[in-house]
């Protein structure tokens, strides 16, 4: 008899034949990750991460997730770039994945408490993990370190284009909210204080408006000076009204709570970065001062850096400048924010190689920007047999013949391939733009992206 569907499943199948197991059903990639990540010292330095969140963490209370699903977990999110949502939904419903995170029939861990977990795991301990995974990938002979090559690349933080206008209207939001949660709480607001918000939108609105207007450029600075003026005023008064809350709020102190303590901090903070933008602002529009080394680009994230690198595609970026070091293998073997220039760079990156593999690159290729003459002499002097870094400008016919050899051609074209590599750490492990907020955040999102795609090398590599 032909059935439309089978019965039921009854419990008796289920002992007799049992589930199948899942790691005959793992990737085999996935399975040498898995067999990386039972590392003592991996598992160590986020249990040492986590019992730090309080003095009595890792003795008293109910029992958390346990270190080692933790690290699975915000491995696995990163190696998929998910979110945390799309991360507790994929591990409940796929039988490997619970295998991989050694959760297996238990509860999985919510969103929420990934949040928390993936907080607690700063830049230092991000970098020891880092370096610990690097190490492994050594010990498993991925990568010999016979090659080396450095670049830099921009990781945007999460800020909207900046323009004074919307950061003055950002000040005002912030301290308005602030104010208004302080009032709540039975602290008085300022005399004459009001929510702002309305009146600054109308203002931006006009600021935008001619600001797109087909007109010469100095009618137009002309014209943004009335409009500005206004935004202005209205700003200076609202900080000036938040400095009298502040006040208020420090003679009560001891009655506030938690989240109103908060409140104040923020309004401080905020009261020293809105005097920095009123004063850029003012320096721009009526001054036409454009170039401040003190310049800010948002409130949120005032650690965000202005960095023009000459692409034609987005000839400005805003984030923090970032150092990606690669071995053969495709191997990371650093990832760091740095504020240095590219030339100073070159001799740490061959120092850092140096420590990692015990032995001295054979070959080192990067671009035109690490580039000097004490730079070439140092690496070679060394042990650096081909050092493959073009000399931008003029070139004698000596250094032309240089660059004409072989070896230094060939390792060159290795050099493109460094391209590729930022490329994907960019677009397939999320570091275009981090989702991490905070100074720290553009290093979580390096070190994550660099964890992520040293245990993809390790997957892959048969041995």
């Amino acid at each position: 008899m032909v059935r439309r569907r089978n019965g039921q499943r009854s419990l008796w199948d289920a002992v007799l034949f049992g589930a199948p197991d899942p790691r005959e059903l793992m990737d085999p990639a996935l399975r040498r990750i898995d067999e990386v990540l039972e590392d003592e010292v991996l598992i160590d330095g986020v249990l040492d991460a986590m019992r730090a969140r309080f003095p009595k963490s890792g003795q008293r209370g109910r029992y958390g997730t346990p270190a080692e699903v933790a690290v699975r977990m915000l491995v696995l999110k990163h190696l998929k770039d998910w979110s945390y949502e799309q991360l507790q939904w994929e591990v409940t419903g796929n039988l490997v994945y619970r295998y991989f995170c050694r959760i297996d029939g238990g509860k999985v861990p919510d969103a929420k408490t990934m949040v928390r977990l993936g907080q607690l795991l700063d830049s230092e301990t991000l970098r020891a993990l880092f370096d610990r995974i690097v190490k492994l990938a050594v010990q498993r002979r991925v990568t010999h370190g016979r090659k080396m090559r450095v670049d830099t690349t921009v990781v945007e933080t999460p800020v909207r284009y900046p323009s004074d206008s919307r950061l003055c209207e950002d000040v005002t939001q912030v301290v308005c909210r602030e104010v208004e949660r302080l009032r709540s709480a039975g602290v008085a607001a300022p005399a004459g204080f009001r929510n702002v918000k309305r009146s600054v939108g109308r203002r931006v609105r006009q600021i935008t408006h001619l600001s797109r207007r087909p007109i010469a450029k100095d009618a137009r600075r002309h014209a943004l000076r009335r409009p500005y003026s206004r935004l202005l005023t209205i700003t200076r008064r609202v900080l000036r009204q938040a400095e009298h809350a502040v006040k208020r709020a420090r003679r009560q102190w001891q009655r506030l709570s938690g989240r109103l303590r908060r409140s104040v901090q923020v309004l401080q903070r905020t009261l020293d970065l809105g005097r920095r933008v009123v004063r850029q602002a003012k320096q721009r529009i009526f001054h036409q001062v454009t170039k401040s080394k003190e310049k800010i680009v948002s409130i949120f994230e005032p650690h965000t850096r202005i960095l023009r690198r000459g692409k034609v595609y987005k000839p400005t970026e805003f984030g923090q400048m970032v150092k990606v070091q690669e071995a053969e293998g495709g191997i990371v073997t650093d990832i760091r924010v740095v504020t240095e220039t590219d030339h100073t760079l070159l001799v740490p990156s061959v120092e850092h190689h140096t420590r990692v593999f015990r032995r001295v690159p054979r070959v080192v290729a990067t671009d035109r920007g690490f580039f000097s003459i004490n730079n070439v002499h140092r690496i070679e002097a060394m042990g650096v047999t081909c050092a493959a870094v073009p000399k931008p400008g003029y070139r004698s016919p000596a250094w032309l013949a240089r660059e004409r050899r072989r070896p230094f051609r060939r390792a060159r074209a290795w050099r493109a391939g460094g391209e590729a590599r930022i490329a994907r750490l960019k677009h397939t492990f999320g570091m275009h733009r981090t989702r991490y907020r905070g100074e720290s955040g553009v290093a979580r999102c390096a070190y994550w992206a660099g964890i992520a795609n040293n245990l993809i090398a390790i997957g892959r590599h048969p041995g």
